[in-house]
């Protein structure tokens, strides 16, 4: 079976490959530590079989080169890599980039008295950012929420969910509204902004990705990745000035306390 892309890399790397490569034992390590932290779920696929599982990293330890994860629940796919005996492809999202690196193979370990599944640290990472559409994050202290049109038949007829970002292409949404759930692929038709000092958007999004997000409050929801589909110009317009509202708040805000220091 062929392993390798065009970029040199294991199939399934993004092309051009080189260009999002991280080798810095350093860097890694904070990355993976990163994703550790926020407990994001990292899927292993091993190729031969075609198949993957779902874990998370639970140590990260640099003096045995070792890679920890947690032990899925599902016992048939630990089998399954297990006996792959190969090279596995790791992916995982953290602020909005994608992560990819291979680890040689899996082995089961027990850690701090319980299974886990233990790999190599890998030696070559891809951090890879779309930089298609500028992504402004919204201020603490002036909240966007997206109110979305529920299907006939209930009691409520939206849900209003809190916006964490905000780009010409898309929005950026806390999934952990009892009503609805932002499942990726499935279309909302009936969404609407009120931009402050702007005025009220509506449009239709695409739910484009969903992974594991912590509040400040230690609670553990999901951050659904949503873009906007055919919007007209006048809207996107109206998007784009408060996009430009909130870098220049942003820049005065910085600005003032560059002063006061």
């Amino acid at each position: 079976m062929n392993t390798t892309s065009r970029s040199g890399g294991p199939s399934g790397w993004e092309e051009n490959a080189s260009e999002y490569e991280v080798r810095s034992a350093f860097e890694i390590t904070a990355l993976l530590r990163t994703v550790q932290r926020q407990k994001s779920l990292i899927t292993l696929h091993f190729p031969a079989d075609n198949d993957f599982l779902v874990t998370s990293i639970i140590d990260v330890d640099t003096e045995r080169g070792d890679l920890v994860f947690e032990y899925p629940k599902d016992v048939k796919a630990c089998q399954r890599a297990l006996r792959a005996g190969e090279m596995l492809m790791c992916t995982t999202m953290h602020n909005h980039v994608k992560i990819q690196f291979t680890c040689l193979g899996t082995r089961k370990i027990l850690y701090h008295g319980r299974d886990a599944l233990c790999s190599n640290l890998p030696n070559l990472l891809l951090r890879v950012q779309r930089r298609e559409a500028f992504r402004i994050d919204i201020p603490a202290e002036e909240p966007l929420r997206c109110v979305i049109g529920l299907p006939p038949g209930r009691k409520t007829t939206t849900a209003e969910l809190m916006v964490l970002d905000v780009s010409s292409g898309g929005i950026s949404l806390i999934d952990h509204h009892p009503l609805i759930r932002l499942e990726p692929g499935a279309i909302h038709k009936r969404c609407s902004l009120d931009l402050p000092n702007i005025g009220i958007v509506t449009f239709v999004m695409r739910v484009k990705a969903s992974w594991p997000y912590t509040l400040p409050s230690g609670l553990v929801c999901k951050r659904a990745g949503c873009q906007f589909l055919h919007m007209p110009e006048s809207t996107a317009a109206m998007v784009q000035r408060y996009i430009i509202q909130l870098e220049r708040d942003r820049n005065a805000r910085r600005t003032g306390l560059l002063k006061e220091f």
